[in-house]
């Protein structure tokens, strides 16, 4: 099997199948040996901050001497940052061995639950919902993602695997692991509603459902209220300690383009990511590294500093370009989205020319509300607004360059000049550069709205930039 072929075949499976359930993802790893029974874990759920602090804790504990593995979901470049050890992609050939393996790990599987609706012998017993057809005995496409990531970090043995869910938490394909040392509640908002639940508390339950019995250490980051009563009563009913960072020990010193100095409990921290909840997001770090320490792991003071500092990760507030600042954000949802305008209020005076917005979003993740924010942000005049240029991202649940400008449209009364680039491909990369031409060494691009779109525009801006130094 080519690489080629491995990662089509992947792409090509249901992304959900009927109710959500773990049985299948059990069973599949039951055929596989239960890889993820030979690996140690910090597990992280939560709606916004994941991918940045999967990013920092992974980089402190390689920093620390730890062989590290990582899972994260979604990519931004390449469908192989999914899963890396000690920072390296999994590369080609690899994917290629555990996904054939996999493969034929769920032939064997989707035949014995045949023949245990026959009533005859099996490898491994059944679930009777899915010998009856209750449940889908064909596994989606992120469970066999995520089983390729357990093979993956068992053939390197990983000291342990920094985790984080793909949705949810309950019923996510990450959560067949036994009880992780330390499990993680990033940021929760409203998000995935139509399979999460329509209230935060909701939310909340179903990512709460990573914090097993027997999970010795549990982290959130600083939360709602009636959140953090969800992952209080948790903590309380399974045994586990909670840590939640000291909001007034955070201090942010400086934000600028090049990144944040804060202080958090008396130390002085540096990071190059420039948005400025990274201060939330590295304290809850700091805190999952003492956890970590209770549990055995040993993580120097410097370990921590240098980790955080060095970590990058793309398209979270990622500056691109200084003269003119240029800025690929995946904010997505109401939460990310006034995050974004806190990040670019606290840079606003490293901005002394007009922005340019360039949005994209997907159908699915309610823009309408979620750009309610960016609205009211646009009418403080915390910074000077050029136009906001709508595009629509290559996904099939893209919302259209024409309606997402309707809608910003109608939530700023048409105070902002808004441009909707509904050519695709190439055609569109030319129109929206031809829109920039204006932009001046003093301006400033800010693109967000997906994930998806942040990986297609990184290379489109790159190329304005290129365009800019050679004029």
């Amino acid at each position: 099997m080519t690489y080629i072929n491995a990662l089509k075949k992947i792409l090509q499976l249901p992304r959900s199948s009927g109710a959500p359930t773990l049985e299948r993802m059990r069973l599949l790893c039951r055929y596989l040996g239960d890889p993820q029974k030979k690996l140690k874990f910090v597990h992280i759920a939560g709606t916004n901050g994941k991918g940045s602090c999967a990013a920092m804790l992974d980089t402190v504990l390689r920093e620390a001497g730890y062989c590290t593995g990582r899972f994260i979901s979604p990519y931004v470049l390449d469908f192989r940052e999914r899963m890396t050890v000690d920072g390296e992609m999994i590369t080609h050939d690899e994917l290629c061995i555990h996904a054939s393996a996999v493969f034929r790990a769920m032939s064997e599987m989707e035949k014995d639950v045949e023949r245990a609706a026959r009533g005859e012998r099996t490898l491994f017993p059944i679930p009777k919902q899915m010998s009856d057809g209750t449940i889908s005995a064909s596994p989606v496409q992120f469970e066999v993602v995520t089983a390729i990531g357990f093979l993956f970090f068992k053939a390197h043995r990983c000291d342990v695997v920094v985790l984080e869910c793909g949705l949810g938490g309950r019923f996510d394909s990450t959560n067949v692991i036994d009880p992780p040392m330390a499990a993680v509640i990033m940021k929760i908002g409203l998000d995935h509603t139509e399979f999460l639940g329509d209230t935060v508390e909701k939310i909340a339950a179903e990512k709460c459902g990573i914090i097993k019995n027997g999970t010795p250490e549990v982290i959130s980051c600083t939360q709602l209220p009636e959140v953090r009563a969800v992952i209080s009563k948790t903590c309380v009913r399974t045994g586990s300690r909670l840590t939640v960072p000291l909001i007034f020990d955070m201090k942010l010193i400086r934000a600028s383009l090049g990144g944040l100095e804060f202080s958090y409990r008396g130390e002085v921290y540096k990071t190059r990511l420039a948005a400025s909840y990274q201060v939330d997001n590295a304290s809850t770090v700091i805190e999952i590294c003492d956890a970590l320490s209770r549990v055995g792991m040993k993580i120097p003071t410097r370990a921590v500093k240098s980790g955080i500092e060095s970590t990058v990760f793309p398209a979270r507030f990622e500056v691109l370009g200084a003269s003119p600042a240029v800025i690929v954000d995946g904010a997505h949802n109401a939460s990310g989205i006034e995050a974004l305008c806190g990040s670019i209020a606290n840079i606003a005076d490293s901005i002394r020319g007009k922005v340019t917005f360039i949005v994209g979003m997907l159908n699915d993740k309610g823009p309408e509300k979620a750009l309610e924010t960016f609205a009211e942000f646009l009418r403080t005049e915390t910074v000077r607004t050029s136009s906001v240029i709508t595009i629509m991202p290559e996904n099939p649940r893209a919302m259209s360059a024409e309606n997402l400008a309707s809608v910003i449209r109608a939530l700023t009364f048409n105070s902002v000049e808004t441009v909707a680039v509904t050519e695709r491909g190439k055609e569109g990369a030319k129109k929206i550069i031809s829109l920039l031409c204006d932009v001046g060494r003093d301006d400033a691009v800010i693109m967000f709205g997906s994930l998806y779109l942040a990986s297609e525009m990184r290379d489109v801006l790159r190329v304005f930039l290129e365009g800019r130094e050679q004029s």
